[in-house]
């Protein structure tokens, strides 16, 4: 038995091109615009309900945020910033007078360019870094003289050398232990 089926080439046939599918999509993307677009305080603009509920509970406070008002009492915001007179002005206000009624003289007076050129670009110098003797000039004038004290003690090995200052010197010092036994066998000697 033979059968014929109609076959449709080149139509839309993926998945996201189903009919169903995207019916169901625009049903998904509106409901989430619509709820983020929702007011939920609309039903109850003011917040009577949410007053009365935080005056009853001991330490609940409730507040509106700081500095923004919800749509439903933007007019009550304002009238109670700003009130019948306004006493804070859309200008800056200076409470005291300028120091100088008008800006000092900011320039730096007669124009010499070639001064000027001369203190930016500096001096030219030919001579390679290596070569240059700028750097090898002593500027050393005087020796400066010891301390008649200092100079007549530096020199003397015995200020210098342990040896020589000590017959028996220990590099170190001594060590304690051994003068600890001396002085207990001193006093049990005694």
């Amino acid at each position: 038995m033979a059968t014929t089926h109609s076959f449709n080439f080149d139509n839309l046939s993926r998945l996201g091109d189903d009919t169903c599918g995207i019916s169901a999509r625009d049903l998904q993307n509106n409901k989430i615009g619509s709820y983020l677009t929702q007011n939920h305080f609309e039903k109850d603009c003011g917040l009577s309900n949410q007053i009365n509920f935080a005056t009853q509970q001991p330490n609940v406070f409730i507040g509106a945020g700081h500095g923004v008002a919800d749509s439903c009492n933007i007019d009550n915001d304002s009238d109670l910033r700003i009130g019948g007179t306004q006493t804070n002005p859309k200008c800056r206000i200076t409470l005291q007078q300028r120091q100088f009624l008008t800006v000092p003289f900011l320039g730096k007076g007669p124009h010499n360019a070639v001064l000027e050129s001369k203190l930016q670009q500096g001096g030219e110098i030919r001579d390679q870094k290596s070569c240059r003797l700028v750097t090898e000039k002593s500027h050393r004038n005087t020796d400066v003289e010891l301390v008649p004290s200092l100079k007549a003690t530096i020199q003397n090995p015995a200020n210098l050398v342990e040896g020589v200052a000590a017959n028996g010197w220990i590099r170190g010092g001594l060590p304690s232990r051994e003068l600890t036994r001396d002085q207990d066998y001193f006093k049990r000697k005694q």
